[in-house]
């Protein structure tokens, strides 16, 4: 087997103790709860026009 040395696990912590990146986070997740919503409002209502 062939391995790729350039490859790097991540490892993303569950718990946060950065206080700063917990609210960056936090807003991420909204943004993204609106922007699905929005998304899925479109196709609804896109759906319904025709």
């Amino acid at each position: 087997m062939n391995e790729d040395s350039s490859l790097v696990q991540l490892h993303w912590p569950d718990e946060v103790d950065d206080p700063v990146i917990a609210f960056l986070r936090s807003g991420a997740y909204r943004l993204l709860e609106q922007a699905i919503e929005a998304e899925v409002d479109a196709c609804v209502w896109g759906q319904r026009r025709t």
